[in-house]
């Protein structure tokens, strides 16, 4: 055989190999590229959950470093407690990018849960009993025991954790064995079928809700503990003030609780 032929045929034999190479590359990197968006999307959903510290886009993103590969685009949903991640991995000849989607679960923290009726409701504190009516607007009194537990009402995200920056009220101007320091609120918020509200729990015992894990943007479920009773702000005895509002606070609250939580 001729030397031109065996030339020939070995250009061919090259410019046919060339596209498989590829097509083979690109289609590893495709699922490379699926399976790094599937474990980063798990990961920032343990994260939103609570199931470890880390930010949620940052779990994505050592989960990619890992696998040899980068983050393009990270959302996630505190309320949902899902992420949405799209990953780029880059092969010799080819590049591939994925987007995946994983959904969780809050990590209930340490605590006692609460029950829960059949709208999702749970009675907020231990104690199925208030102290005192409406006051305030529409805020009561939910009676407790010292340390006794605190539970959201309701499914949400936490949006406040700590002093209220209220000051002193004038009741313990008057009473100053009454006042025990600065307010100390958790307040939550809900979404509801067409509409968004807002829990708050206050006079909790300062330091209670960061030993069970709650701070600001920690996702929740109805009856899970959030809060001890205590004796901050201004209390003749330990009790939670609570409130359910249409505004973000603690203060001139625009909701009857009872129609949510039920009666006592």
């Amino acid at each position: 055989m001729s030397g031109v032929p065996l030339v020939a045929c070995a250009a061919v034999a090259i410019c046919l190999g060339v596209p498989v190479i590829a097509a083979a590359q690109h289609l590893e990197a495709r699922h490379r590229a699926g399976a790094v968006a599937d474990a980063a999307a798990l990961a920032a959903a343990d994260a939103v959950g609570g199931w470890n510290d880390l930010d949620p886009c940052d779990a994505a993103a050592a989960v990619a470093a890992s696998m040899r590969a980068q983050i393009l685009e990270c959302s996630v949903n505190a309320l949902a407690v899902d992420a949405r991640i799209t990953a780029s991995v880059g092969a010799p000849m080819v590049s591939a990018r994925a987007t995946a989607h994983a959904a969780g679960m809050p990590a209930r923290s340490a605590g006692t849960a609460a029950p829960v009726d059949a709208h999702g409701w749970a009675w907020p504190s231990e104690v199925r009993r208030v102290s005192q009516g409406f006051h305030d607007g529409f805020a009561i009194d939910l009676a407790s025991s010292d340390g006794g537990a605190l539970f959201a009402p309701f499914a949400g995200v936490v949006v406040a954790v700590g002093p209220d920056g209220g000051g002193i009220p004038p009741v313990c101007q008057l009473q100053a064995s009454w006042w025990h320091g600065p307010n100390t609120t958790v307040v939550i918020r809900h979404e509801l079928p067409g509409a968004i509200v807002f829990s708050s729990h206050n006079h909790v015992a300062p330091d209670s809700p960061s030993r069970l894990g709650i701070t600001v943007g920690t996702p929740v479920v109805a009856g899970q503990q959030v809060a001890s009773s205590g004796m901050s702000g201004c209390t003749s005895g330990p009790h939670t003030h609570f409130t359910l509002a249409t505004h973000p606070g603690n203060a001139h609250p625009d909701l009857d609780p009872f129609e949510y939580i039920g009666p006592p």
